[in-house]
């Protein structure tokens, strides 16, 4: 019992020192453990990618080698130097840890310089700005699209970013952290439905949304407690589902039910037009929604944060 007991006395500390840290000093500028390990990741897939003429079961079965030896090495040997360390120094190693996996401050700065200029009216600049966020074409977007695009990232990344981490470093400490961020960055690199990675990428693809799936469900009913609660869960459920990713969209249904909003639609992907369903209920958003959609995050942080505190 002392074991547990001081196990969970320090998962909440790393918990609240990660958000600290996080909220205090944002995403490092000059240098993050993720470039090393984009690098690594390119190394593994120039490695073991076969050609295009190859069968998509071969390709699938050296996305599934990529993937494993991009991943699971790094995680394993962290998570071996911070068994070896000091017990004393649990708290603080796990705080860093999750500090590096979570992408809370990073996502409110991101959000907040598209907001900044949208207010003004200055299109030209927050369409930079969301243009660094979003894979899709943000050169014509007009101010109810870019509204649309960076509320769309804002309440997703919400889950991926911030909550998802969070889950993991509970369920596995920080192996869980690492192994969920390393996971999901291999999604953004291999993860797209292009004829290079289709196959390639599958497995990566499949292992994020394998690993966001519980995290996801409970975004889900944290954004629907700030709002019109039964409506936000009748948007994720029926409109949800029909999203190209069965975890981004009932996240982002549920953020826009709560915040009485429509997203999705017809969006530029790569130099196609995508018509993609509607999510949530009312009008087109505006600059003061996106506001509201960090805002709604914040509350889900601070939420998770206090339950953490109480129960553990």
């Amino acid at each position: 019992m002392d074991f547990l007991f001081e196990f969970s006395s320090s998962t909440a500390l790393a918990l609240l020192g990660a958000l600290i840290l996080d909220r205090w000093l944002g995403e490092p500028q000059s240098w993050h453990p993720l470039i090393w390990f984009g690098n690594w990741a390119n190394y593994c897939r120039r490695t073991w990618q076969v050609s295009l003429s190859a069968s998509p079961v071969l390709q699938r079965l050296n996305g599934v080698m990529a993937w494993s030896l991009a991943v699971l090495p790094c995680a394993m040997v962290l998570t071996l130097i911070l068994w070896m360390l000091p017990s004393w120094l649990e708290w603080l190693l796990g705080a860093v840890v999750l500090y590096f996996t979570i992408g809370w401050q990073s996502l409110r700065e991101h959000a907040i310089a598209i907001a900044k200029p949208l207010h003004d009216q200055d299109l030209t600049t927050a369409r930079e700005a969301v243009g660094r966020i979003v894979s899709r074409d943000t050169s014509q977007l007009d101010e109810t699209q870019i509204a649309k695009a960076s509320m769309e990232s804002v309440l997703e990344n919400g889950s991926d970013a911030v909550f998802a981490p969070i889950f993991w470093f509970l369920v596995l400490g920080p192996f869980g952290a690492i192994l969920y961020r390393l996971s999901n960055t291999l999604d953004a690199m291999w993860g797209y439905k292009k004829p290079d990675l289709l196959h390639f990428g599958w497995c990566a693809a499949r292992m994020d949304d394998v690993l966001n799936f519980i995290p996801a469900r409970l975004v889900v009913l944290t954004y629907a407690l700030f709002g019109r609660g039964k409506r936000a869960l009748h948007c994720a459920w029926y409109q949800g589902r029909g999203w190209k990713s069965p975890n981004a969209g009932p996240v982002m249904a549920a953020g826009a039910g709560t915040l009485q909003v429509s997203l999705g639609g017809t969006a530029i992907y790569f130099g196609e037009a995508q018509q993609r369903p509607t999510l949530g209920e009312g009008p087109d958003p505006k600059a003061g929604d996106l506001d509201r959609a960090v805002e709604l995050v914040d509350k889900g942080v601070y939420l998770w944060a206090l339950l953490i505190l109480v129960l553990i």
